[in-house]
């Protein structure tokens, strides 16, 4: 990860009735009631209802947009603290952050383990990539193409253990930006939660069907061959 950033002012106008809707969703899936998938299904349900615009303002973005420090290959992230409001508690479920990349830069692709996540589109232009995950091997995994085109403004692709597991972005203008729900350790058994490793999915041996075959990478290899595509 590049810079984090917690934003210093409360933003009154992201807690609104979805971003309530969304803790509710949450934790639900958190106590698995709400299946992951379902979860998918909810959010992209919830911010369908939201405008960009409306979320541009209540964060600021013309401050915003200043903090990131685009530079490099990778991306560049600023976490959101929602103001309190009637319906939420103290400490939310989920993590709210802002992703930032210019042209050049990337978020490789890679996949996920034990954790749900959200990225909406909120400036520049933006390709995307969304794989499900088949099957592992010691140094590959067995995936799926499931999404590969540009991204619209507005627009919502999540992740998440059963449904689109592996994700790969990419700016096609000069700058993209992104607003990202994520939720970590959904299982608190396990220990882990979160981007699990890079794979090289633009590379991989086509096999039985649409799948692919594809090999783990480093962080250090994966910004380096996707920087440079």
């Amino acid at each position: 990860m590049a810079t984090n950033e917690l934003l210093a002012r409360p933003i009154h106008l992201l807690v609104s009735d979805w971003m309530v809707e969304v803790e509710a969703a949450t934790r639900a899936v958190r106590k698995q009631p709400l299946a992951q998938s379902e979860w998918q299904g909810k959010i992209a349900e919830i911010f369908a209802r939201v405008e960009p615009k409306d979320l541009l303002r209540a964060i600021d973005f013309d401050r915003l947009h200043r903090k990131l420090k685009l530079v490099g290959p990778q991306e560049a992230i600023i976490d959101v603290e929602p103001a309190r409001r009637k319906g939420l508690p103290p400490e939310l479920s989920f993590d709210a952050m802002i992703y930032g990349m210019k042209k050049g830069a990337v978020i490789p692709p890679h996949c996920h383990r034990n954790m749900v996540s959200m990225h909406m589109p909120i400036g520049g232009a933006l390709h995307g990539w969304h794989f499900d995950r088949i099957a592992d091997e010691a140094d590959h995994l067995i995936i799926k193409p499931t999404m590969d085109r540009a991204l619209t403004i507005g627009e919502v692709t999540t992740v998440s253990d059963e449904k689109d597991n592996v994700h790969w972005f990419q700016p096609t203008g000069e700058v993209a930006y992104t607003f990202n729900i994520a939720v970590y350790r959904l299982d608190r058994a396990q220990k882990f939660g979160g981007r699990q490793f890079y794979v090289d999915a633009a590379h991989g041996e086509k096999i039985e069907g649409d799948n692919l075959r594809v090999k783990k990478l480093s962080s250090e290899d994966a910004y380096k061959i996707y920087s440079k595509l």
